[in-house]
């Protein structure tokens, strides 16, 4: 409240004013006044300047987010500094607005860390809207189809077509897998052939068979390799480049058409077996441990080896 004293200015108005029991010249309003309206008027221009020139590179949400961040931020400063020029004692207000700052500084530290997160990763960027991902390490693995990145969130499409929403802190801190970052991309899958196959003749087969597809890349080669040996057959590990885009078509379509290939050229491609060794027929297990197996007897798959200790 105004309380003018008996001194005028030399335009009739007081030359001292009583701001919340600080005497205050007129000078010294007029000065906080033009601090404050030249505060609003900076910050509308660099706003402007941010969102329309300087951004441009930025999704519209993220220029529009840093923009409102710059616009308030620039307010504060001009406030901070009008009351500086005042002179008012704010000893209690700032205390008071201390311990109410560390109370929101806690309640909002998750929504400023997403926020914070959320231009990073548009700064970053590590992914792009409609690029097929895999968030790995902070979070359980979630693979799907980028769908947008807000101000505080980012929605993913999952492969079986449900919709999941992620905290940008948690995506930024996460290994992000992109697999749209280059136009080729490997398949991968094994094969096992019987032990009795020749497995040099067995590669030559699966790479003649992949040599004949079109969308198989020539460079880089193919791989064809035996991985190691298994209990009931050879292992072949199958490695070929394909065009991204189609990826998961050409997947399907290799594993299929290659044991066709295998079937035809009468190469076998095993089941799990287990070899059975029996003893004589009619004997009986003896305290001696000698085993037989009785008329009737079902064989699962889980029976063990029998062996004949005479």
């Amino acid at each position: 409240m105004a309380d003018p004293t008996n001194s005028t200015s030399f335009i009739g108005l007081p030359d001292q004013i009583n701001l919340l029991g600080t005497e205050a010249s007129l000078i010294t309003i007029i000065t906080i006044m033009v601090v404050i309206v030249a505060g609003f008027v900076i910050a509308h221009g660099v706003r402007l300047v941010t969102t329309r020139y300087m951004g441009t590179k930025l999704p519209l949400d993220a220029r529009k987010n840093m923009g409102r961040a710059i616009y308030y931020g620039i307010v504060v400063i001009a406030l901070l500094s009008a009351l500086g020029v005042s002179g008012l004692d704010l000893s209690g207000l700032f205390l008071a607005g201390g311990f109410a700052g560390i109370v929101i500084g806690f309640a909002t530290q998750s929504l400023f860390s997403n926020l914070i997160s959320g231009i990073f990763l548009h700064l970053d960027k590590p992914m792009k809207v409609g690029d097929p991902v895999m968030i790995t390490g902070k979070l359980p693995d979630v693979a799907g189809v980028l769908v947008e990145v807000t101000a505080l969130s980012s929605r993913f499409r999952m492969f079986d077509g449900t919709y999941v929403r992620l905290p940008n802190s948690d995506v930024f801190l996460s290994e992000i897998r992109n697999f749209s970052g280059a136009a080729a991309r490997r398949v991968e899958f094994t094969i096992g052939v019987a032990y009795t196959e020749d497995t040099a003749n067995v590669i030559n087969v699966i790479k003649n068979n992949l040599a004949q597809t079109p969308l198989v890349l020539a460079e880089p080669a193919p791989e064809i390799y035996l991985n190691n040996l298994g209990d009931s057959s050879v292992n072949i590990n199958v490695w070929c480049w394909v065009p991204f885009s189609v990826w998961f078509d050409m997947k399907k379509q290799l594993v299929e058409q290659v044991k066709r290939e295998l079937d035809a050229k009468g190469i076998e491609i095993p089941f799990p077996q287990r070899v059975l060794h029996l003893p004589a027929s009619g004997k009986k297990r003896s305290k001696g441990g000698h085993a037989t197996l009785d008329r009737g007897t079902s064989m699962g798959p889980n029976i063990e080896e029998l062996t004949d200790s005479d």
